[in-house]
This record gives C-alpha cells, sequence and structure tokens, in this order.
C-alpha cells in the first residue's frame, strides 16, 4: 500500500509541474502510476482528495511549528519560520508558490497556514479592523512575493542571508 500510495504522490507531482491542475485526469494519474483507476478510487475519493491531502502536508508543520504565535508581537518570527519552512520544501513547493499555474492551491495552502492568527482575532488595540486587516495582507503577500522571487532568481542568496533580509524588509520596511 506504501509503495501505490508513493506512485501516486509521484505521479501526482509529476503532472503538477507538466500542466495545470484541471488539465490532470484520475485516468492519467493511474497511468503514469502504473497502477488502475479502481486501486487510486481505493485511497481517493476524488483528485481533490489527493490535492487536499497534499495541501494540509504542507501547511500542518508550519501551523505547529508556529503555535502560539500571533501578529504583530510574533511577526518577525512567524515572517522567519515562514521563510525557513518554505526553504525545506523542495521542487513540489516551489512550483505551486512560484509558477503563477497554482494561485488556487497556494491560497488553500497559505489559508490553512494561517487561519490559527488570522480569523476571529480582535484587532491590537489602537488598531481598527480595516487597519489590521491592510497589516495582515501586507505581512503575508510580502513574504510569499518575497520567496517567490527568491525561487525564480534560483536561490542565489544563500538562505540564512535570505531570511535575515526578508525578515528585516517585510517587518521593518526598506530601512538601509
Amino acid at each position: 500500500m506504501r509503495k501505490t500510495l508513493g506512485a501516486i504522490r509521484q505521479a501526482f507531482a509529476d503532472m503538477l509541474y507538466e500542466m495545470p491542475y484541471e488539465k490532470i485526469t484520475v485516468a492519467e494519474l493511474a497511468r503514469r502510476a502504473n497502477i488502475n483507476t479502481k486501486t487510486f478510487y481505493r485511497h481517493y475519493d476524488t483528485l481533490d482528495d489527493l490535492l487536499s491531502e497534499v495541501q494540509l502536508e504542507y501547511a500542518q508543520p508550519y501551523v505547529e511549528l508556529t503555535s502560539g504565535l500571533h501578529y504583530p508581537d510574533d511577526a518577525d518570527a512567524l515572517v522567519r519560520e515562514f521563510l525557513v519552512y518554505s526553504s525545506r520544501q523542495g521542487p513540489l513547493y516551489d512550483a505551486i508558490v512560484s509558477s503563477g499555474r497554482y494561485t488556487n492551491i497556494l491560497n488553500n495552502v497559505l489559508e490553512e497556514m494561517s487561519i490559527e492568527r488570522t480569523h476571529n482575532i480582535v484587532p491590537p488595540e489602537g488598531w481598527s479592523s480595516s487597519e489590521w486587516s491592510l497589516y495582515l495582507n501586507h505581512v503575508n503577500t510580502s513574504q510569499v512575493r518575497y520567496y517567490k522571487q527568491w525561487v525564480d532568481d534560483g536561490r542565489e542568496v544563500p538562505t540564512n542571508r535570505m531570511v535575515a533580509l526578508g525578515v528585516r524588509l517585510i517587518c521593518n520596511g526598506a530601512q538601509p
């Protein structure tokens, strides 16, 4: 069973590199995984279930890693953890973040990653709801765009330098 699931996951990852999610079919995935479609359906009810599993596998460890951290007090730590965590995920994660083909997948992963820190939380004292919304949008979109640029640039900047610079830029602005 583990071998079959591994073959399904590898075929799915390969197909995500090659084509938009909407073009992936169970029949083609099964062919590439060297299984029949019935075997696929023994493990997953739909292709969306497989996708959801992949999304949660990216999001859950980050959520656990950052449990108890909240914006704005822990912004530096949250941005640092996001960048370090992202840098360790591998090529499929990088493709999801940087290709532009997987906006919905990326948004679902990011939503899962931030749900604990952004939903049902009262804005800090002295902040309106609109100000809080702007702040969260800035931090969350900035770290993703920053990471995407690092990937697009071929990860040329060493990871530790990329993280330090990212935390400084995202949390404190472009101060020299």
